[in-house]
């Protein structure tokens, strides 16, 4: 062999070892090799439509039932399309349920029988960021009367479980019935193993007992935290308690509640029975 091609055949001999020293763990005789570690990725945020939407709670509290209900008019003839705007989509404005929170043991009617509750989603998590700027932007838009005034404002984020990613709308008839349900945990452990328990099998058996999810998300911001909350359609009431009836009585949940990993997820409940008002997509 030339002693040209001699020399470029150890070059790229020598490049290639050193690469591979580059790229290899160094080995000390006597020393096991470490054990090579993925470097950890930051959570990837993503704004794609399968991606893992934000829901934002919002409960205003007018003075009385009249007010609730005249405040409750007005966002419905004008909130929506301002929030469409905005870059919220699937908002939905609800009242209470009288009829059916009248027996629901513990509700605390003096705090929610003038709530007014909205329902927004969005896949950007700018809009959290900013609420506060695009309330006032709403405000401006939006002119309430003297009589419309609100008395105080509750706001609680949510990020959509992976498993039910955004906003579903089971029906839309005129006698549905939402019911809104809060899962406070006593730490932020016990509330990813409330998720857990939801994603593994209970939220299956929620859907093979009839019980169609709207979203089920876990509180980024906002009181009862931490907490898990999920919304819930029924066509209408005689559905919901059927579905319910299937739901606890079935070998799954029973199976499934007594696991002690999921022990002491759900230490205090808050549960609404919800009402849309004529234009809520939801």
């Amino acid at each position: 062999m030339e002693r040209r091609n001699v020399l470029k055949a150890a070059a790229v001999v020598g490049l290639t070892a050193v690469a591979q020293v580059a790229n290899a763990d160094l080995i000390v005789p006597g020393r096991r090799r470490p054990e090579r570690r993925p470097t950890p990725q930051p959570e990837r945020i993503d704004s794609a439509p399968d991606a893992q939407n934000y829901i934002v709670l919002e409960f205003f509290f007018a003075q009385n039932k009249e007010k609730r209900d005249a405040l409750a008019a007005k966002f419905d003839a004008e909130l929506i399309p301002l929030r469409h705007e905005i870059g919220f989509d699937k908002i939905g404005i609800f009242t209470v349920h009288d009829e059916l929170m009248k027996n629901e043991r513990g509700y605390d009617a003096e705090k929610f029988d003038g709530v007014v509750f909205t329902v927004q989603q969005t896949s950007s998590p700018d809009l959290l960021l900013s609420y506060q700027d695009i309330s006032v932007k709403t405000a401006s838009k939006f002119n309430l009367s003297d009589d419309l005034d609100f008395v105080d404002e509750e706001i609680i984020a949510l990020r959509c479980f992976p498993s039910v990613p955004k906003i579903e709308v089971p029906n839309t008839n005129e006698g549905r019935v939402l019911q809104l349900r809060t899962y406070n945990s006593p730490n932020y452990e016990r509330n990813l193993a409330k998720q857990a328990m939801f994603e593994d099998a209970e939220l299956q058996i929620f859907r093979n007992s009839g019980m169609d999810p709207v979203f089920f998300g876990r509180t980024v911001f906002g009181s009862m935290a931490p907490n898990v909350t999920y919304m819930l359609s029924f066509k209408d009431d005689e559905a919901r308690r059927e579905s319910w009836s299937k739901f606890v009585n079935s070998d799954e949940w029973k199976t499934l509640s007594k696991d002690p990993k999921y022990s002491r997820t759900a230490t205090r409940i808050r549960n609404l029975f919800l009402t849309p008002t004529p234009n809520s997509e939801i």
